[in-house]
C-alpha cells in the first residue's frame, strides 16, 4: 500500500523537477538538457528523480518531458525559433566553439523517440536553416569585434 506521505513526496519531487526544467529561458536549452539524460541504450535517467522514483517511472517521466519540449520547439514561430536559438548560443556556447560540426553531432541526439516522421523532418529543416542563419550572424559579429 502506498503511503500518503510517500505519494506527496513523489508529487513534490516531480513538481520540483518540472520547475527546474522550466528555469531555462530557452526552449532549445531545455531540449538539450533532457536529451542529455538519455544514455546510449535509449533509457532516460535523472539523478534527482531517481531518488524518489523507480528507474521505469523516471524513464517515463523524462521521456515524456523530452517529447513535450521537442514539440514545444516545433510549435514556435520561425522568428521565435531564431530568438530562442540565439539565446541558447549566446548563453551556452562561446562563439569560438559554436561550429557546424558540433551542431551536426548534437542535433540527432535532440530527437526523442515516439515522434512522427513529419515532426522529424520539420525539426531537421528548421535546425539546418536556423543554424546557418545564426552562424552567419555570429561570424559577422566576431569579424566586427575583431576589426576585420
Amino acid at each position: 500500500m502506498v503511503s500518503l506521505e510517500g505519494e506527496l513526496s513523489r508529487i513534490q519531487a516531480r513538481r520540483l523537477w518540472e520547475e527546474r526544467l522550466q528555469e531555462s529561458d530557452s526552449v532549445f536549452a531545455r531540449l538539450v538538457f533532457v536529451s542529455q539524460l538519455r544514455d546510449a541504450s535509449g533509457r532516460y535517467a535523472d539523478p534527482f528523480l531517481r531518488r524518489m522514483f523507480p528507474a521505469r517511472t523516471c524513464h517515463r517521466l523524462v521521456s515524456e518531458a523530452h517529447r513535450d519540449v521537442f514539440r514545444e520547439w516545433l510549435t514556435l514561430s520561425a522568428r521565435m525559433k531564431v530568438r530562442d536559438l540565439k539565446r541558447y548560443c549566446n548563453t551556452i556556447w562561446a562563439a569560438e566553439t559554436s561550429d557546424k560540426t558540433a551542431w551536426t553531432c548534437l542535433c540527432p541526439d535532440l530527437v526523442p523517440s515516439g515522434v512522427s516522421i513529419n515532426e522529424l523532418r520539420l525539426f531537421a529543416e528548421d535546425v539546418k536553416r536556423l543554424t546557418q542563419m545564426v552562424h552567419r550572424q555570429l561570424r559577422s559579429r566576431n569579424s566586427r569585434s575583431h576589426g576585420l
